[in-house]
């Protein structure tokens, strides 16, 4: 399966995403690599479900089955293994199943660890961007970090990442009078560490303090912890700021449990 070998081959490209942007930006990442590696596309294929789904119960991905099956491609372009299952016994027979049918598998991601990973460095990627606690920015928030997770191929379930992310964008985060004003901008962070783990760090000026304030702040991080993160929260920038971090593994064991034993089809 080894893509250095197919050069010049036809493959079908596929993404899975909750949420049609972001499919879209993840397929036309897939195409550039695939233009890149001078294969020639001849299927793109997304599927609008989550990861928990199955893959012999997605649309999209039964499509890919009939095209490499059908000899109408040779290979697989996807952003990483665990953008198709992230069950390791699945992903094991899906290498199974190209190997059965002759055809081989190139992942975006395999590519970028190997072009940025220096020995002993940590491999961090990160994105900072300041927000106003608007509903449309919260919204374009969410879209932008959804498609950047996508993009440097977090191994993690993204559905809940974003919704870890939403939990800590409700905290209450500042006092200020006037949406817009620097007083009232927020920062967001997000890390992929060297061990593939994610960290949403947001830091707000002038934490509320009121018991309103203080009860909504409580039920977002208890909701966070209910998704799997990990919760901390400080003081930042001489006591000026408060800072939320929310750590979230690439995938849950509880997750691996009830999964495993799963037949790929």
């Amino acid at each position: 399966m080894d893509p250095d070998q197919n050069t010049g081959a036809d493959v079908v490209l596929y993404a899975i995403s909750d949420h049609t942007s972001t499919a879209v930006v993840t397929l036309t990442s897939l195409r550039a690599f695939a233009a890149r590696q001078g294969f020639n596309v001849v299927h793109e294929v997304y599927d609008l479900t989550s990861l928990h789904v199955p893959a012999r119960r997605r649309a999209g991905w039964r499509t890919v089955e009939r095209v490499i099956t059908s000899r109408r491609a040779a290979g697989l372009v996807a952003p990483a293994a665990n953008h198709i299952s992230a069950v390791p016994a699945q992903q094991s027979a899906l290498r199974r199943w190209l190997l059965s049918v002759s055809a081989f598998a190139a992942y975006l991601d395999d590519v970028r660890k190997t072009a940025h990973r220096r020995p002993g460095a940590a491999d961090r990627l990160e994105r900072h961007q300041s927000y106003t606690c608007s509903p449309n920015e919260l919204v374009t928030l969410r879209n932008d970090a959804r498609t950047h997770l996508t993009l440097v191929g977090w191994p993690g379930d993204l559905a809940t990442a974003i919704q870890v992310l939403t939990c800590l964008t409700h905290i209450p985060v500042t006092r200020a009078p006037l949406a817009g004003t620097a007083s009232s901008a927020a920062t967001l962070r997000l890390t992929v560490t060297e061990r593939e783990e994610l960290v949403i760090e947001l830091q707000a000026p002038q934490a509320c303090t009121d018991r309103a304030a203080a009860s909504l702040t409580a039920r977002s991080l208890t909701q966070a912890r209910l998704l799997g993160a990990e919760i901390s929260c400080g003081l930042s920038d001489g006591a000026r700021a408060t800072t939320v971090r929310a750590r979230l593994r690439p995938s849950s064991p509880d997750h691996r449990v009830r999964s495993a034993g799963r037949r790929w089809r």
